[in-house]
């Protein structure tokens, strides 16, 4: 009797989500964690660098600006590596290096030193999420990738917050090299355990179709009645993209989705990450104490987090394109409206920012769903990459940039935030024409998004 074939792809789409796999989610998700808490730390250490290292506020600003163009360089270089060398190899290496730098910088004395290490410790944040996304998306079935993506994505916005809450308590009593010592040492902790414990990506092993003893022994944990078919050989049916990954994210079909995609994360980020810089000025121009404009972000992060919550299993159930378009204009009406009620009572504007922190954080926790499920295998780490570096970094470093514009050109908060809403309610529009590109794609029978994953309602 011949020897069983088995698509990898199938296998994992129609079993449960066994505990082998929950634990590869776990690991994934306290990587991205420890990326948000290192990318968002160095606010936390700024008053203290400024008073110990007598640096001005200007190099602050390029220090975030190498750490941001690191971040860029990371996703779109670290994430086509992950294509050729495997997701665990990447996912290990990113977080080895801005543990590594995060912890130099806690024994550095020069602004030089601290703005080197920065920005490489940024290419290490850049290009650990597009590898820990594609890892848990390759890993989840069909039914769960966007909720399983979403709930990796929801680990940015907790470690983000877990670095103020460590700030906070440890400070006071240690100094800010505290937190660079905390943000080096677990992630290297952290990457070992994941040497040790995670399997390289079963999609990934298939697509090449190398290691078939390695296959087997994955596919085992994930359904044990295999044990029993040990002459089984293992296939993956998902599209081959052979040649240099950046090139094949533009043929094949994929060109205009693939553009389409860059612009709405530059949207999205452009509004995200504009409010989360600017949010605790505008209110404190307008007389919010600092504890109340700090209250912001807290608003803004638990709005985020309880609608990437939400918003993944959302789409598992109706589709992408029944979910973020509404959530677009969703956010342009709420930065309206919080333009036209900025100067009410704080808790009004807090109430506001809240509820523009959990579409937009949703919308962005969605978008990198569709991302990681918008390639085949062999472009899954790119694409992201891709996406989330020249698409979502760039619009995080337009944003802020544009805010500071608007605010010393005299710009009122209200004025600002009508401005603001333009972008969002474009987003909506690009994400219709994503939703028509893909019907067209996928009736023409080429994938650009992938159409057994992107709904195309």
């Amino acid at each position: 009797m011949p020897a069983a074939r088995i698509d990898t792809k199938q296998l994992i789409d129609e079993h449960p989500f066994s505990p082998y796999q929950v634990c590869i989610f776990l690991m994934c998700f306290a990587i991205a964690t420890l990326d948000g808490f290192d990318s968002i730390m160095i606010g936390a250490a700024v008053p203290g660098m400024l008073a110990t290292l007598k640096l001005q506020p200007v190099a602050i600003g390029w220090i975030f600006t190498l750490q941001a163009l690191g971040v860029i360089a990371g996703a779109i270089v670290l994430g086509p590596l992950a294509d050729r060398i495997g997701r665990k190899h990447m996912l290990i290496a990113a977080t080895l290096i801005f543990g590594f730098f995060s912890l130099l910088i806690a024994y550095s004395t020069t602004f030089t030193e601290i703005a080197i290490y920065r920005a490489l410790s940024g290419v290490g944040l850049g290009g650990a999420v597009p590898s820990a996304l594609a890892f848990g998306c390759e890993y989840a079935p069909q039914r769960m990738r966007a909720t399983v993506t979403t709930g990796i994505w929801l680990a940015l916005p907790l470690g983000g917050m877990l670095s103020g809450f460590t700030g906070i308590w440890l400070i006071p009593h240690y100094g800010w090299t505290i937190l660079f010592m905390v943000g080096g040492i677990v992630p290297l902790i952290v990457a070992a355990l994941a040497y040790m414990l995670l399997p390289e990506s079963l999609s990934y092993l298939s697509e090449r179709g190398t290691d078939q003893a390695q296959m087997r022994r994955i596919a085992v944990r994930i359904a044990p009645e295999l044990g029993n078919q040990p002459d089984a050989q293992f296939y993956s049916s998902e599209e081959k993209a052979p040649g240099v990954p950046v090139a094949r994210l533009f043929t094949d079909g994929r060109a205009v989705s693939t553009l389409l995609l860059w612009a709405v994360f530059f949207l999205s980020f452009f509004i995200m990450i504009f409010f989360v810089s600017w949010a605790p000025t505008l209110l404190t121009k307008l007389g919010a104490t600092p504890q109340q404009a700090s209250g912001t972000l807290v608003a803004w992060n638990i709005g985020s987090m309880l609608a990437t919550l939400i918003i993944g299993r959302l789409i598992d159930k109706t589709g992408y394109f029944r979910v973020l378009p509404w959530a677009f204009i969703v956010i342009a009406l709420a930065v309206w409206v919080l333009g036209a009620l900025v100067t009410q009572s704080y808790l009004i504007v807090a109430f506001l920012i809240a509820v523009v922190g959990f579409f937009v954080g949703g919308s962005n926790s969605g978008l990198m769903a569709l991302a990681a499920t918008s390639y085949p295998v062999s472009l899954r780490s790119t694409g992201v990459g891709w996406a989330y570096g020249v698409g979502g970094r760039v619009g995080a470093m337009v944003g802020p940039m544009l805010g500071g514009v608007l605010l010393q050109s005299g710009w009122s908060a209200g004025e600002i935030c009508y401005v603001m809403g333009l972008p969002v309610l474009l987003g909506s529009g690009v994400l219709w024409l994503l939703k028509r590109e893909t019907e067209r794609r996928n009736q023409g029978g080429t994938a650009s998004v992938a159409p057994s994953v992107v709904p195309a309602e």
